[in-house]
């Protein structure tokens, strides 16, 4: 049983879910401070974006601020960490304050901090550490991500696709055409900036030429009411990817919550991944649209792979290199999908946003596991002829359901063995 108030609880998770997509490659974790008696809040922190203080170190900044030296409790969403990266270890900090408790989520997948146990230390400092329910309930919602990028050397996926009544998701002639409303339009930038990369095979980049980055100029102030989550036979789960989906449109709609995407766009900028297999593929303006995303935001969020045998103008690679930080990642054959995830894991992303065309859901959902999900938005809008995508969505994988204004949402388990 938990100790955790709902008030906390509810602004532990509101803290988790600000983080994600601003955090990476570090886990998007919220902490706060409260008294012994845990009946209020002395202080609270997320984790900054990368290289920044940790969740730990910014409400231990709050609470020295606030010139409190009182005895106190810790809640984290994950146990602290305990080796030197860019900042010192969060367990120092805790040791040197000794609160009276520590509560934790998850324990930290990172085989760096396995190696010194942290919480032992505590243990040993006399603080009470208690591996609390409710916590470990939010570390599933927003840490799911960055467990599989250690645990399975990819990052957790959301395969996601937008259909017309008639299932099809093109026209028949590949033209470009819009189907989700204005809801599913700000839903879907917010769950842009909660990834931490967005992805487009050849045949998107050529027709589309996306841009792929988090626009707040498809935010919305306000929203009709949504209907209670319904789905299949695992939508009483409120963790995990369930859970997350869920605090999409919680928080996705919340003003104060849409009010810190909007005021600080570029510490939520995802990866812009293009996968590109010949020189053809790169349509005109494509290039231009990128460069013109690279002067507002910086940063060079591109990354590019590129098929290993396709010849490219030497003025496009150049191009190409100076919207990234990285060179182009090279793939031989046309299944990019385990190569792609490998380096994108070893770059730091936690959670990846595929946004198709068929080729690139043929491959990534091949690659799926127990921590991807299909993400289906059926709309109203007719597309008589057209393409279905290659994506399998039985019904009785259905996990959860909302409806978004004209448009229904519907998750599905990639893994249907």
């Amino acid at each position: 049983m938990s100790l955790l108030p709902e008030v906390f609880r509810e602004e532990l998770c509101r803290l988790a879910f600000l983080s994600m997509g601003e955090s990476s490659p570090n886990p998007p974790v919220a902490c706060i401070l409260t008294d012994p008696d845990n009946s209020r809040i002395l202080a609270k922190g997320r984790t900054s974006p990368a290289g920044g203080a940790h969740a730990e170190r910014n409400a231990y900044s709050v609470f020295s601020e606030r010139g409190n030296a009182e005895p106190h409790n810790v809640w984290v969403t994950l146990e602290p960490c305990s080796h030197h990266g860019k900042t010192p270890p969060c367990i120092d900090l805790i040791l040197k304050y000794k609160p009276a408790a520590l509560y934790y989520g998850w324990k930290d997948p990172n085989p760096l901090v396995r190696e010194n146990d942290g919480l032992e230390l505590c243990r040993e400092a006399g603080i009470d550490v208690i591996p609390d329910p409710d916590l470990e309930a939010i570390a599933s919602k927003t840490l799911f991500g960055f467990a599989s990028r250690f645990e399975k050397k990819k990052p957790a996926m959301i395969l996601k696709t937008a259909i017309s009544k008639e299932g099809h998701f093109s026209p028949r002639d590949k033209s470009r055409f819009s189907l989700s409303g204005k809801i599913s339009n700000h839903l879907t930038s917010i769950l842009r900036a909660k990834c931490d990369a967005v992805l487009v095979g050849p045949g998107t980049l050529l027709r589309d030429k996306p841009g792929l980055e988090f626009r707040t100029s498809s935010l919305l102030s306000e929203f009709p009411g949504f209907t209670n989550a319904t789905g299949g036979e695992d939508s009483a789960i409120e963790n995990g990817v369930y859970g997350f989906l869920e605090d999409l449109f919680r928080f996705g709609t919340d003003p104060k919550s849409i009010s810190v995407h909007r005021d600080s766009p570029e510490r939520y900028q995802p990866y812009r991944v293009f996968i590109i297999f010949e020189e053809s593929n790169i349509s005109g303006g494509w290039i231009e649209k990128q460069e013109s995303i690279e002067k507002v935001f910086g940063s060079k969020r591109c990354v590019f792979f590129l098929k290993k045998d396709a010849v490219f103008e030497k003025e496009t690679l150049r191009k190409l290199s100076g919207l990234s930080r990285f060179e182009p990642f090279l793939f031989v054959g046309s299944d990019p999908a385990e190569e792609c995830l490998s380096v994108l894991a070893s770059i730091g992303v936690n959670l990846l946003l595929v946004e198709g065309g068929n080729l690139i859901y043929e491959t990534f959902s091949a690659r799926a596991d127990g921590d991807d999900i299909i993400l289906k938005i059926q709309t109203p809008v007719s597309i008589p002829d057209g393409i279905l995508p290659a994506l399998k969505t039985d019904s009785k994988f259905r996990f959860w359901k909302r409806d978004a204004g004209e448009d229904v949402w519907e998750a599905y388990r990639c893994s249907q063995d």
